[in-house]
């Protein structure tokens, strides 16, 4: 899906971050996981740490997007626009929608095991409680008010039984 982000333009080529967030650090606290500011390179730690150093960053400085620093993950978010960015391979951004790829991921699952038909009822759920139903309804609502991107149309045309 093609990036919104409209702070793509302030990226700046930083350095890989620190190993640790040193405002907690400083507190002699800890933190879960660690964030970097894409602007000017500042660490700090996620919103599942109790101090969201990454987010006080961003409320004082309005330094939008930040990525992480997990080893083995390579996303970025917008804090303004509220959007989860990964760079293709040809430097392109795009936005990731977990919600429509974990939707995917339960349908095809719950069809290959002949489990449920579409349409699904909008009270079904799949695995751990993945609300499957309201799901589906989301993305068709989307697509009838011309809202639904392209890539994600045929996604969803690829799941067996799918029809508009």
């Amino acid at each position: 899906m093609q990036a919104t982000c409209t702070h793509l333009d302030d990226i700046a080529d930083v350095a890989h971050g620190l190993d640790v967030c040193p405002a907690c650090l400083a507190s002699r606290d800890t933190w879960l996981h660690l964030r970097q500011c894409r602007i000017c390179g500042n660490t700090g730690c996620c919103d599942s740490s109790r101090n969201k150093h990454a987010t006080a960053h961003f409320h004082e400085t309005g330094h939008a997007i930040m990525r992480t620093l997990e080893e083995g993950q390579d996303w970025s978010w917008c804090f303004v626009d509220k959007e989860t960015l990964e760079q293709d391979d040809d430097g392109r951004w795009r936005a990731v929608d977990a919600f429509f790829d974990a939707g995917v991921w339960y349908a095809r699952e719950v069809l290959a095991a002949g489990a449920a038909s579409l349409p699904f009822p909008r009270s079904a759920t799949a695995g751990d409680g993945f609300p499957l139903g309201i799901w589906e309804a989301t993305y068709r609502d989307r697509y009838r008010a011309g809202t639904l991107d392209p890539d994600q149309a045929a996604g969803l045309e690829s799941l067996p039984g799918w029809r508009w």
